[in-house]
């Protein structure tokens, strides 16, 4: 089928943007064209960054990925940072929560993201920074990138695709990635 072929060659053309295979993407694909339309309208929940600046953006979804602990997923939000031009001490120090060296805001950001997706937890303090440096419409965005970021592991692993994080090797990776 003509439909399948396409959607095959536009999950192929996602790969590569994101440096990771999707093996779940194409069984949905393979499945039901209907389902992986309507799992598209929740990975575009994701997409695009307008509102929040790059790193506050990319921040939240790496904290959002890590808190899911999907390896591939991480490693794909590594990849999405670092062609969007965070530097891999700053991907590090979020990767190890290592916060204090990063400005308040994005402190702020991977604070929030660990209180709401990991923990679900409120952090009004984190919040009130967000909104006060990047306004009600970047705050909205974050959001949308911390829990996006951690959903769509969740389908993955109901799949059977889910692989656990290894922190380590993903930190080895994304320090070579800019080099």
């Amino acid at each position: 089928m003509i439909l399948t072929r396409i959607s095959r060659a536009l999950i192929r053309r996602s790969e590569r943007q994101f440096g990771v295979k999707f093996e779940y993407i194409h069984e949905i694909a393979q499945t039901d064209l209907g389902l992986l339309l309507r799992y598209n309208k929740v990975f575009s929940f994701l997409d695009p960054n307008k509102k929040a600046p790059i790193p506050a953006y990319h921040i939240a979804r790496l904290r959002g990925a890590i808190t899911a602990d999907c390896g591939t997923c991480v490693e794909a939000e590594i990849n999405l940072a670092t062609r969007k031009g965070m530097d891999a001490e700053m991907i590090d120090q979020v990767l190890t929560r290592d916060y204090a060296k990063l400005s308040k805001e994005l402190a702020a950001v991977a604070t929030l993201a660990d209180a709401v997706v990991e923990r679900r937890e409120d952090d009004p303090t984190a919040r009130a920074i967000l909104r006060s440096a990047y306004g009600d419409a970047g705050l909205i965005e974050i959001c949308y990138a911390m829990n996006g970021a951690a959903l769509l592991p969740g389908v993955k692993r109901a799949l059977g695709h889910a692989t656990s994080c290894d922190l380590g090797i993903l930190r080895k990776q994304a320090k070579t990635r800019k080099q």
